[in-house]
This record gives C-alpha cells, structure tokens and sequence, in this order.
C-alpha cells in the first residue's frame, strides 16, 4: 500500500512528486516513454537573454525524484476503483494507495478540412515534440492552420530552428470550427508582450483603454496579412483543403471579410510540405471519469474540467487534481498546482496558502493566457464548488 500515487509525469505529477518524496511512499504512472509531459517540447523566449527550455526542466524535476519515487513510464491506466483506498489497474499490475493525484494535462484539439489525412499533416504539438525533442524537422516548409496562443508560441518555437513557416491563417469555417478573425486578432493582441508588430504593440495598449476600437482595427487589419513576431499571420484567410497525392504538397486558402465570411474568387495555392493542425487544448480527464466525478463545462478553461476546489481538492476524499486538467494554463502553473496539492496531502497549511498566491499572481501576470477570460473561468468554477459544497451540509 503506498501513501500516495501520481497519473501523469507531467510538470504538475512530477512537481507534487518532488514535494511529497522522502515524508510519504509515492508512484508516479505516465503512459509515455519519458517523464516531463509537455515540457519535453517546450522552448521559448521569456525576457531578453532568458529561455524557458522545458527539455532541461524536465530532467531536473526527474533526477529530484528518481532515487525516492517509483517511476512507471509507458504504462497505462486501466481503471480506478474507491473503496476504503484507491485501487489502480495498470498495464503493469495493480496498485493502492491512500491518496490519488491526477495530472494527465490536455490534448490537442483539431478541426477536420480535406486532405487532413495526408502524410505531413499533424498537430502543432507533434511539430513541436519532433523539433525541440527528437530533433527532427517536420518538413521543409509549413503551413500553420489555427491561430490561438498554443499555435503562436510553436510556430516562433519552429522559427528558433530555422524551419520556415509560410503562412499562419484561419481553418476553414463548419460546424466544428467557431473561430472568426475577431477570435484570432483577440489572441494576437493578448500576445502583445511577445514583441509582435507595431500594429499589434499599440493595438494591444489601445484596446486596454479603448475596447470598443477593436471593431475598427479589425477591419482595418490587412487581407494580405501581417509579420507579426517574425511570423507571416493572416487572419482574414482560411485554409479550405490540404492538397497532394502521397504527401502534402500545398493548401488552398480563401480570403474572408472580418466576419470571416468568405469572398468568392479569392482562392489561392500556397506551396508547402508540411501542414500544422491548431485548434487550442482540451482537459484530458477521462481518468476522472472512471470514477463518474462531477464535471464543470467552462468555455475559458479549455472544455470540461473535474470538479474542484482551489486548493485542488475533489468531492472525492483524497483525490486530487493539477496542471491542465484544470483549465489550460502555462506550465508554472501546473508546477505550483502540483506542490499545492501535495501540500494539502501533507497537511501544511502554511505551504499551501503560500502556493495558492503564487498560482493567482502568475495568473494576473502570464505574458501568454490561454483564454482571455480564464480569470474569470476560475472564479465560476470555485462558485460551483462552493455550491456543491453547501449542498452537502
């Protein structure tokens, strides 16, 4: 019987690893080859002359915790079961303990277009493992179909390795896919810290004052599209099918009005071998299914997202959740979520309350949000905890 096991060697997983090894007996269950979840493909620029390089990270947060902390990667959970204690069937044996953390971060999420199943499409997630991870480049020249801050922030990722990126535009409008140019200029004035063009730097601090002027802007934003952040964006475009015969040879965009209607006899190839998918990320919490946890839907936070508390407590005794499965955030986040919940499992009240602020105070202050009203995305969850809590009573 072990005191605690982890699901997910993520940032979250191995963060609450880290806190709880040496008080309490701990495993950690990842379905991948390596721990570090998606940090393994993270690299990026933080401030001038500083890197967040999530391949290193990822290897400091495991050799904290491998000499302490049984480690089961590529193994995958079957079921989970709650009785006096949790028990958790694995592909390689099952286990108990007394606590269970849950950690299983998101999944991408894609839009269907034809000619999606061609070799060289893939998520911008995959782009980004094979490039900062398994160093190979996902082609010679690329087209990025998506804009939101997960797409953004690989394709300036692909550019730090040198592999061209010839066009960032929308998907292609159909029941699946809600985004509108106004969606997309949202995320690249969110990003305006990330040293984007002098269009988007002053729009973004003009919109702060100014919101009602975003209608103007829009409109007036380029039907050629933009180079913002070194990178060749196009909002008022949707890529409207992949094209090749054995592989990705090139797409076909269409020019779209500000509503992202689309205009008649605008269309257009672009020459390409590689094509990224980018519809944002998703909470990965079928785990938490298994055991039919309450559910929350939250637009702001990616999709359905556990029940929880802030200090990531479950309505189930014992159980815990961290990282994206609780909305999707950047990886900090996840980290300190990860110490918070073990911190709870250890009873230290102090340490929890000192991660809480730290969480609220990244979460004032990312340069990256996921969603611009991911504020207020946890303040409808925590009112929804507090009313579950008081039907108890």
């Amino acid at each position: 019987m072990l005191d605690t096991i982890i699901i997910g060697a993520g940032p979250a997983g191995l963060a609450a690893a880290s806190t709880l090894k040496g008080d309490r007996s701990v495993m950690v269950i990842d379905e991948y080859t390596q721990a570090g979840g998606r940090l393994l493909g993270q690299l990026y620029e933080e401030g001038r002359g500083k890197w967040w390089n999530g391949l290193e990270i990822a290897e400091r947060m495991y050799k904290e915790i491998e000499d302490e902390v049984q480690v089961k990667l590529n193994t995958s959970v079957i079921n989970i079961e709650k009785d006096t204690h949790f028990t958790i069937h694995t592909t390689d044996g099952i286990f108990t303990s007394n606590h269970l953390i849950v950690a299983t971060g998101a999944r991408e999420k894609s839009t269907p277009l034809p000619g999606w199943d061609l070799p060289g499409v893939m998520t911008v997630g995959a782009a980004q493992v094979l490039t900062n991870f398994q160093r190979v480049s996902p082609g010679e020249q690329g087209v990025i179909i998506g804009i939101n801050p997960l797409s953004m922030v690989i394709s300036l990722e692909l550019g730090y390795a040198d592999i061209p990126v010839k066009k960032i535009c929308m998907p292609v409008a159909n029941a699946l896919n809600y985004q509108k140019p106004g969606d997309a200029f949202e995320t690249l004035v969110s990003l305006g810290g990330l040293a984007p063009s002098r269009m988007i730097f002053y729009g973004s601090r003009t919109l702060e004052q100014l919101p009602k002027v975003q209608e103007f802007l829009l409109k007036a934003f380029p039907k050629r599209g933009i180079r913002a952040m070194g990178l060749p964006i196009s909002i008022k475009e949707q890529v409207i099918r992949i094209n090749g015969t054995d592989k990705v040879e090139s797409v076909t965009v269409q020019k779209t009005n500000a509503d992202g209607e689309p205009i008649e006899d605008t269309e257009k190839d672009i020459s390409c071998d590689f094509v990224c998918l980018s519809d944002g990320l998703a909470p990965l919490s079928e785990i938490c299914s298994l055991l039919n946890m309450k559910h929350v839907y939250i637009k702001s936070l990616g999709g359905y997202v556990p029940l929880h508390s802030r200090y990531m407590e479950t309505e189930i005794d014992g159980l815990y959740v961290a990282g994206n499965i609780t909305g999707i955030e950047n990886a900090k986040i996840a980290i300190m979520q990860g110490r918070l919940a073990a911190s709870q499992i250890l009873g230290d009240t102090a340490a929890a309350e000192e991660y809480l602020k730290k969480i609220n105070d990244e979460r004032q202050n990312a340069k990256v949000r996921f969603h611009p009203d991911l504020v207020n995305g946890k303040e409808k969850l925590q009112s929804s905890w507090t009313d579950f809590s008081h039907s108890l009573n």
